[in-house]
């Protein structure tokens, strides 16, 4: 390039950027980079945002949710707790009913005509007079159970009046087979809806200081005579489901003189209640060997008659009921006793206990 002087020389020219610092230009440089290259990592690497810990809310007062009902149809039963049927099984069972039909006795099916009298039998369609013959009771209840025997029925006419007029058609009734008017009391009883049983006379230990009277069955008589007496104690009524005793303490330890009285049972289809009158008594394990129906006594509820004792056993046979499922009581008509199981057995629907006759309660 020329100047006016004539002689030559370089000029540098100015650009654009040269106005600027070169710190500027660096940053502006990096900027651009910048700008070109961060799409290229946001597709290659998506924005996640960032994972939060869930707060679990504060708790809060409200009432759990029911558990499902079980399927009745996987279970395999008829009706699950709470049903309808159920409810209505537990309504039947705690009416004081003494109008339930209670079956005809003696039933001509159930008979057998003998030389000396009528005796009861199995039918020959299989039906057994101690199923016949029992208080109805609707095993629909799923509550424990608990059944009453009074004994030392027949003999005091105050007494088995009371025990009628008081307790409750459901309370199992025991007459003292040797009563002169034995069989109108039995039939007294299921028309007032109770199911009985007759007390045989049986040898206690302290015999014969203690005698139960002149029909007792005796460790020291035959077999065969035991077994004519036993027939005789069967003709004096009709009616009732079984027997029992509430003297026989020594003649219940005896497995050789009881077995016999057994079969006879399992022959005429009836039920045996083993009154535990004596600790080591034979009758229960031996009537499970025959397959004889039989119900053992968990407790003597008047054995004490103090009106305390009479109530701690009572809340005894409660417990024992609510823990297995069933407890059978034992009592005398005597007035402390009606007064406090007449009290115990109204509170029984609100503790959720049935009340049960002895049939209801055969192993």
């Amino acid at each position: 390039m020329s100047n006016p002087s004539g002689t030559s020389a370089y000029v540098r020219r100015e650009t654009f950027l040269a106005r600027y610092p070169r710190d500027w230009k660096l940053a502006i440089t990096f900027g651009i980079l910048v700008l070109l290259i961060a799409p290229w990592f946001l597709i290659k690497w998506p924005y996640e945002p960032p994972r939060v810990q869930q707060q679990v809310p504060m708790a809060v007062n409200k009432a759990p949710e029911k558990p499902l009902a079980p399927d009745n149809a996987m279970l395999g039963i008829e009706a699950a707790p709470g049903t309808s049927a159920e409810r209505e099984a537990i309504a039947a069972n705690d009416t004081d009913d003494r109008a339930a039909r209670m079956t005809h006795a003696p039933d001509p099916g159930l008979t057998e005509i003998t030389n000396v009298g009528e005796l009861p039998k199995t039918g020959e369609d299989g039906r057994q007079p101690w199923q016949v013959y029992s208080r109805p009771f609707n095993t629909l209840d799923r509550r424990p159970r608990v059944a009453i025997v009074v004994t030392d029925l027949g003999l005091s006419r105050v007494a088995s009046d009371a025990t009628l007029h008081r307790l409750p058609a459901a309370v199992t009734l025991a007459f003292d087979v040797q009563s002169p008017v034995v069989g109108a009391w039995l039939s007294r009883a299921r028309q007032d809806g109770h199911e009985t049983l007759l007390a045989l006379p049986m040898e206690p230990f302290d015999y014969p200081r203690s005698d139960p009277g002149p029909r007792s069955l005796l460790t020291n008589l035959p077999n065969t005579d035991n077994l004519q007496r036993l027939t005789w104690a069967l003709l004096q009524g009709a009616g009732y489901v079984g027997v029992t005793t509430v003297s026989g303490s020594r003649f219940t330890t005896d497995t050789t003189k009881i077995m016999p009285i057994l079969e006879t049972m399992k022959q005429r289809g009836l039920l045996v209640f083993d009154a535990r009158v004596a600790p080591h008594s034979v009758i229960k394990e031996t009537a499970k060997q025959l397959r004889v129906p039989v119900a053992a006594g968990t407790q003597q509820i008047d054995g004490n008659p103090s009106p305390e004792a009479i109530d701690t056993a009572l809340n005894q046979l409660e417990q024992t009921a609510r823990l297995s499922g069933r407890a059978i009581g034992i009592a005398s008509p005597l007035p402390v006793t009606l007064d406090h199981l007449e009290a115990w057995i109204k509170q029984l629907p609100s503790h959720g206990i049935a009340l049960a006759p002895l049939s209801a309660m055969v192993e």
